[in-house]
């Protein structure tokens, strides 16, 4: 009897074994199916928001040092993890530009004028809708075209978390309000409003199939043009007035560096910055070289690192406080069109502040 109890106990040992391992089998089978029926919540429905989702990011010859800022903080420099996101670009130029585009998955060349006029950024803007119909014939999934510039952080965490709770199927325009006044039509007085390009823009796909015969490349330059208006202006009229469909205004997630209030990051929290979804950086106000530091704030967060967070947020605003210096004359030396803008305005200064100086002389 003892003989046949031993021969029975690693037996019964590998029975419990198995009847353990099977009920815990079970109920991590059991967790995972629960995380799936949440579509807010799961990593798997973001990973899928993102398949359906595809992100341009306007830069031009002159901006192209401003690259590897993105590099440094929200575009992965793992090329895998690229796959939606598209450069759009006028041209490229020398072995500089071809080793930073090196780094960039996908890259459009769209040889649209440098000038950043109102037809070069119509022309990009063209462009930009041409690639994503192009790309709808390769994944009749997408979903969703969304387009930033390139001095912009984008949270795409919480940019995908926000289209996951929105349905495509419908007609969505959404931005950030460029301006409180609505805008009026010269001829019959009609109103519409914008998003403003620099704090970003999604398009439903539904939407987009509606605004297909619009913006074809031979066409929306050139109505641009002759409305004279920059193209996130005619997007506006375009969409509201001629294809009749509302923005959908999301102020509070999106920020350009277009905003007034927006003279000091200090006056956001750590909170406003973890769940903001982008942010502009004003040439004349800050260097990009905020972008990383944005960027590793956020990651503390995603970390649950918030006191590290915090402590490296309040250092920087107080060093920003005591030293408002570093606010003025500044510019975005990244971008040499911004330079170029920045000595005219400062000799058209000059120039006004010698011919006040001679007429008070005169006097």
């Amino acid at each position: 009897m003892m003989q046949r109890g031993k021969c029975r106990s690693p037996l019964y040992h590998r029975l419990l074994l198995s009847l353990i391992l099977s009920i815990s089998a079970s109920l991590l089978l059991i967790t995972i199916t629960n995380q799936h029926q949440n579509p807010f919540l799961s990593i798997t429905e973001t990973n899928n928001i993102a398949d359906r989702t595809v992100l341009f990011i306007r830069t031009a010859q002159n901006c192209q040092s401003r690259l590897k800022y993105l590099l440094e903080s929200w575009i992965p420099k793992d090329l895998s993890k690229q796959s939606n996101i598209y450069l759009i670009t006028d041209k490229i130029l020398n072995s500089a530009n071809v080793t930073i585009f090196n780094s960039f998955r996908n890259v459009i060349e769209t040889n649209c004028p440098s000038t950043h006029d109102g037809f070069d950024l119509c022309c990009k803007t063209a462009h930009e809708f041409d690639a994503y119909y192009s790309l709808t014939k390769i994944n009749s999934n997408l979903e969703w075209m969304c387009r930033f510039d390139d001095d912009q952080y984008v949270n795409v965490d919480n940019l995908y978390k926000y289209l996951s709770q929105m349905n495509s199927s419908k007609p969505y325009y959404i931005g950030r309000t460029s301006i409180n006044k609505r805008l009026t039509t010269p001829k019959d007085n009609r109103t519409y409003t914008f998003a403003t390009y620099g704090a970003g823009v999604c398009y439903s796909h539904t939407l987009l199939k509606q605004l297909r015969p619009h913006v074809h490349v031979n066409v929306l330059p050139r109505r641009c043009v002759n409305r004279s208006l920059s193209d996130d202006v005619y997007m506006g009229y375009l969409i509201e007035l001629i294809v009749n469909v509302s923005l959908t205004p999301v102020n509070d997630l999106l920020h350009s560096h277009l905003e007034i209030l927006d003279k000091s990051f200090r006056r956001y929290s750590l909170n406003d910055l973890a769940r903001m979804i982008t942010f502009g950086f004003a040439w004349d106000r800050y260097t990009l070289d905020w972008l990383p530091i944005i960027h590793h704030l956020i990651e503390f967060t995603k970390q649950d690192q918030y006191e590290a967070a915090d402590h490296l947020w309040f250092f920087l605003r107080n060093y920003e406080k005591e030293h408002p210096q570093n606010l003025t004359n500044k510019y975005d030396q990244s971008c040499t069109s911004y330079e170029r803008l920045r000595n005219k305005t400062l000799l058209l200064k000059n120039k006004t502040t010698i011919k006040k100086t001679t007429k008070k002389i005169i006097k």
